[in-house]
């Protein structure tokens, strides 16, 4: 089945968009493909980027992040974790409200937050309330404790998957 995603910013601003293939669900997640050349549209940039890599995506529906295990050349090259609400599922379509900070991992840095700048500008800006305040930093040190002590979704559980995309990818050119 296909996913339709929907990015949102704080107020159900849409962010952006771009479409998936459901692969099923586990642990209150859904898990999800993504194909090499698929289209991401960028409502904030007014863009359409094309993604050049595949990757296995898992969209929490019971907490607040979502992963997403960038690959190609084979191997993950990378690990993107956004903070967000809680994904929810309409049929066909899945929503979740970006609440801006991620965590990343790649092989040069490891484990890092970003963009905890813009978290601050849209807390005041957006006038986020304290409690979501305090849900977007709870969330943010429970995706940390989860990396760190290898539960999933980083525990290995989606590696058969994870192999099964590697197998199909094709060499990057940039």
């Amino acid at each position: 089945m296909d996913l339709k995603l929907h990015a949102l910013k704080y107020g159900d601003t849409p962010h952006y968009d771009w479409d998936m293939k459901l692969l099923g669900e586990r642990e209150g997640c859904l898990i999800a493909e993504g194909a090499p050349g698929r289209q991401l549209k960028h409502h904030t940039k007014k863009r359409t980027f094309t993604v050049p890599h595949a990757s296995l995506e898992v969209y929490a529906l019971e907490e607040g992040f979502t992963v997403s295990f960038d690959i190609a050349d084979g191997q993950v090259i990378s690990i993107y974790c956004n903070v967000s609400q809680p994904c929810v599922r309409d049929g066909e379509h899945v929503s979740f409200v970006d609440l801006d900070l991620d965590l990343l991992w790649n092989e040069a840095e490891g484990w890092h937050v970003v963009d905890e700048d813009e978290f601050e500008d849209n807390r005041q800006r957006l006038g986020y309330p304290d409690e979501l305040t305090r849900y977007a930093q709870r969330s943010l040190r429970s995706l940390q404790e989860r990396a760190q002590r290898g539960e999933f979704p980083f525990d290995g559980s989606l590696d058969e998957e994870i192999g099964r995309i590697q197998a199909g990818t094709a060499k990057l050119n940039f």
